[in-house]
């Protein structure tokens, strides 16, 4: 009862405006508000317990294992291999989770996005096993912990750029509970904390500043907007190729008809040298990649999966399921990003620039993501193809937290109860998951067992 009052005080304060005007038929997004000299004191609140509560998460689950944390052969390996590779090993040839191929070279399926992101906390890790004595070899526990801390680290700053862009439109507290319950409540939660060397996190970072750079520039573009805003969206396609179709997010974001768009193609050409200085640090970024493919496969440009004749089938989509099915169905597993959809529905549906542009990008990737030959993204808690598209759901979720805060008692109740619900499921199933989730023996039944495992209800 302390944390559903909590919840009603919460949006009962959360701000003075409520939802401003949707349609914002100039292109441009909502102007700023006046905000309270204590926002600084928020962020930094904000971005503390991020970081704190996904590393001390990550820190209790793996401190028994620390030394084989790095050691599981998984994605997370397949993105992290290079640094120890490149640093250590000296030797890219034979990667321990690698596909091998016919000339007898072993090759890495992952791109290299994520290991940049990586690197600081790698040499921190490095640092440490060599002052403490343990293993220089790239997977000993203090490579471990410095990858945690990255993930957390990350996370924290993506907060921070996230609230940001909504105390442009919302005062009070809507900024930092959106930011919140879209951790709490989505499966960003398990692989920040449970799963850090995933590539999500970071992509989810990353999606985070390219939203606040476009913001910035549609706002009030200067110079290093247009500077930064070209090699994040490089390492977006770095960190995960299938997201290249963030690079929509700066062409639409707040643009309304044709007229709109010329004039964003001209506000990211108005300081010629900063846009090709941009496009030229994210050119030169992709070139490590392109030189590691023709070392080992003799092509610069190459599609690592279809050596394992993995792909897509365009025509059947597996798009229902994608949503709700028992095996990872994103709505089903994070069924408060339901109502954030909604949310996102009604915003575009009442000419918001901006949500306009969320659901076109989010729609190719569904899109995208249902003809994948494995659609439900197997040995994974939830569906994480989606998580880093949460850093753009957070702008219709806080319109609807200013929507619930102009509503009555009950409204507000039974909001805050749901949301309650929602992050303890949510914190509890990432706490119990052990992979795999899904396969042919995975059921419905099997799912509402472990729903209610969740929520300490045992028995038949």
């Amino acid at each position: 009862m302390i944390w559903i009052r909590a919840g009603c005080s919460i949006l009962s304060s959360a701000g003075h405006e409520g939802i401003e005007k949707q349609a914002q038929r100039n292109g441009k997004l909502l102007r700023k508000t006046q905000h309270p000299g204590s926002d600084r004191r928020t962020q930094g609140l904000l971005a503390l317990f991020l970081f704190v509560a996904t590393l001390l998460t990550a820190l209790l689950h793996w401190g028994g294992a620390l030394d084989q944390f790095l050691r599981f052969r998984s994605d997370s390996l397949g993105y992290y291999q290079y640094l120890p590779g490149v640093f250590i090993t000296h030797d890219l040839y034979e990667l321990p989770w690698s596909q091998r191929l016919e000339n007898g070279h072993t090759l890495n399926l992952f791109c290299i996005g994520v290991s940049i992101l990586q690197l600081p906390f790698f040499c921190l890790g490095h640092l440490a096993a060599t002052l403490l004595g343990n293993d220089v070899d790239g997977y000993s526990a203090p490579y471990a912990v410095a990858q945690f801390v990255g993930a957390s680290f990350y996370l924290s700053v993506a907060g921070l750029l996230l609230h940001g862009v909504l105390r442009r439109s919302f005062d009070g507290n809507i900024p930092w509970v959106a930011v919140l319950l879209m951790v709490g409540c989505s499966t960003l939660y398990y692989y920040t904390s449970y799963e850090a060397g995933m590539s999500h996190g970071y992509s989810f970072f990353l999606v985070s500043a390219l939203l606040y750079l476009t913001c910035s520039v549609v706002d009030d573009a200067r110079p290093w907007h247009l500077l930064l805003l070209f090699p994040v969206l490089g390492s977006i396609v770095l960190t995960r190729p299938l997201n290249g179709v963030l690079v929509l997010v700066p062409l639409l974001w707040g643009t309304t008809n044709i007229s709109g768009f010329r004039e964003r193609l001209g506000v990211l050409w108005k300081w010629p040298w900063a846009t090709l200085v941009g496009c030229g640090v994210a050119i030169a970024m992709t070139l490590p990649q392109l030189a590691y493919w023709h070392a080992i496969t003799g092509r610069w440009v190459l599609f690592t999966y279809g050596v394992k004749e993995e792909g897509f089938d365009f025509s059947a989509p597996h798009l229902l399921d994608v949503l709700i099915s028992h095996q990872n169905g994103w709505f089903i597993y994070s069924p408060f990003m339901g109502m954030v959809m909604l949310a996102l529905l009604w915003t575009a549906w009442r000419g918001d620039a901006g949500a306009r542009a969320t659901l076109l990008v989010w729609a190719i990737a569904w899109y995208i993501y249902g003809s994948w030959w494995a659609w439900w993204l197997g040995g994974a808690y939830g569906y994480r193809g989606f998580i880093e598209y949460s850093a753009l759901l957070v702008v219709p979720l806080a319109h609807l937290l200013g929507w619930i805060r102009g509503r009555g008692a009950v409204l507000r109740t039974g909001f805050a109860v749901v949301c309650v619900v929602f992050a303890f499921m949510n914190i509890r199933m990432s706490y119990i998951y052990h992979a795999p989730w899904d396969g042919p023996e995975w059921t419905w039944r099997s799912y509402f067992d472990k729903v209610q495992e969740a929520f300490f209800i045992f028995g038949p």
